[in-house]
């Protein structure tokens, strides 16, 4: 009977009040999370890889992540480029379906993907362009076209990271993955 007489002198607008209060709150937190981040990936993977170099990463395991979250079905290339003084050339061949091109902000934030098609292989080809260079327009991968020349991103941020994912399909294709992801390239361009 006690609780009964409490919950009815329960002021409910407070209660949703609360609540909304809580759920902004979360949400904000959520948001801000990547803004507040005192080691963002670029920052965290600067001691272990070169800049503007492609390079395999080791296999993912519980007590090896470059970064959290990294799937241990798949083995990774990556590459921190910098376009500061000039366009940087990123090139690699998407072999088959489940490998992955992508490139992310200093921020995390993900600006372009490209994803292997069934039945073909896929070349990427792309100029990331500092900010002020034009961009002259779309690739010819997507029309089932081979890259003539390479595509042009232009940047927001001059330095991000370039991942390319290859998924792990067991024993008899890691020498041609490893290749695969030998043969990837990320290089400043000279002018």
């Amino acid at each position: 009977m006690i609780i009964v007489d409490r919950v009815k002198r329960l002021n409910w607008r407070l209660v949703g009040l609360a609540l909304s209060a809580i759920a902004v709150l979360n949400i904000s937190a959520t948001l801000m999370a990547p803004a507040v981040a005192t080691a963002p990936a670029v920052a965290r993977l600067s001691a272990i890889l070169p800049l503007n170099k492609m390079q395999i990463m080791p296999p993912v395991s519980a007590k090896s992540q470059p970064l959290p979250f990294m799937g241990p079905d798949a083995a990774y290339a990556m590459c921190r480029y910098d376009t500061t003084h000039g366009t940087v050339s990123i090139n690699a061949a998407l072999i088959e379906p489940g490998w992955t091109l992508a490139l992310y902000s200093p921020e995390g934030e993900n600006f372009y993907t490209a994803v292997a098609q069934p039945g073909r292989v896929m070349y990427v080809s792309l100029s990331l362009v500092p900010s002020g260079d034009r961009f002259p327009g779309l690739s010819t991968e997507p029309r089932g076209q081979d890259a003539t020349e390479s595509a042009s991103l232009t940047l927001v941020s001059p330095s991000g990271l370039a991942v390319l994912r290859a998924p792990d399909m067991g024993q008899s294709y890691r020498a041609r993955n490893h290749a695969g992801l030998a043969a990837a390239q990320c290089a400043a361009k000279r002018e």
